[in-house]
């Protein structure tokens, strides 16, 4: 096995396995964003060669952090999710050998421990458990988790809704108006939008990850995988959605906001619902509706807000090492 610390502005062994196995997360063009914006992020992106068999077995988004116990390989700070991008038609046995090799090469570098924030594992095409079994394998453990609640698309239906919930939306049909905001992206034309999402989130005392300009950058740079939708009542913004295509069948709802003013319209709901119903029309399999957890806490309403909308639980789990 050879590991490759690779430069994923350039390389284009990064880029050929990407253009069949895309990710987001693993995007130079959506990547960039950090570095762009001054993030100082150490990155150390790697590239798993089986040479015998003369293909790439794996890339892996990381980066480097010092802690107070040493140096640590982070996968990944800047993105929602990191781990091992596989190659298909890989089993556990293969798994495990290049997560032993990984491992070698942490000791190798002077790493003294090792962080791999995985996505859901319902996100693979063929959904089983063996990559995260290999982690364990190897020494790994789940040091976190969150819940996050996804719709399999092809089971979802608005008939299969809950009558409160189909009446609700019914209703805002007739005066909540849903446009996808495509063109004259920039700064300006997006601040309203986007103070809707600051005052959604000052009310629970967190902030967006996402600064304006950050957004208006990864529009621009991304543009066909950043998707907004923004909702509006007799010609006010009444809120917002934001749609990240992860993978070419997944789509990962990162912000949905409502204005505090339109809270009785239930604006949230039919933006949401709005924003299902394009992705299925477009044939996407998941819908990832985001986590419903602050650390350790279950936000109670806001899981069941979205079970609702037929979206059940999966863990996103976080596995760390000591070298």
């Amino acid at each position: 096995m050879e590991i490759i610390r690779a430069d994923i502005s350039t390389d284009k062994i990064w880029k050929d396995f990407l253009h069949s196995r895309y990710n987001l997360f693993y995007d130079y063009n959506f990547i960039s964003y950090n570095d762009y914006f001054n993030k100082k992020i150490n990155w150390h992106h790697l590239i798993f060669f089986d040479k015998d068999k003369k293909k790439v077995n794996a890339i892996l988004n990381g980066c480097e952090k010092e802690g107070d116990k040493g140096k640590a390989y982070i996968s990944c700070n800047g993105v929602s999710f990191g781990g091992f991008r596989w190659r298909e038609k890989l089993d556990v046995l293969d798994y495990i050998k290049t997560i032993r090799e990984f491992k070698s090469y942490l000791t190798d570098h002077g790493f003294a421990e090792c962080v791999i924030r995985n996505q859901p594992f319902i996100y693979g095409k063929n959904a089983n458990e063996e990559y995260e079994y290999a982690l364990i394998h190897e020494g790994f453990s789940i040091s976190s988790h969150s819940i996050t609640n996804i719709i399999e698309l092809n089971e979802f239906e608005f008939d299969k809704l809950a009558n409160p919930k189909k009446r609700a939306i019914q209703k805002s049909e007739n005066y909540i108006n849903i446009e996808l905001i495509e063109s004259g992206i920039n700064s300006e034309s997006l601040k309203n939008y986007y103070e809707v999402l600051l005052r959604n989130r000052e009310l629970k005392n967190v902030k967006p990850t996402h600064s304006l300009e950050e957004l208006v950058y990864l529009k621009k740079n991304v543009p066909e995988k950043i998707l907004l939708f923004s909702a509006s009542i007799s010609g006010n913004i009444a809120g917002i959605c934001i749609l990240f295509i992860v993978k070419e069948d997944i789509v990962l709802n990162f912000y949905l906001a409502a204005d505090e003013a339109y809270k009785k319209e239930r604006v949230s709901d039919f933006i949401l619902y709005k924003s299902i119903e394009w992705a299925k029309e477009k044939g996407f399999r998941l819908y990832d509706i985001g986590t419903s957890n602050i650390g350790s806490k279950l936000l109670d309403g806001l899981f069941e807000f979205k079970k609702k909308f037929m979206a059940n639980g999966y863990l996103r789990k976080t596995f760390s090492i000591k070298i």
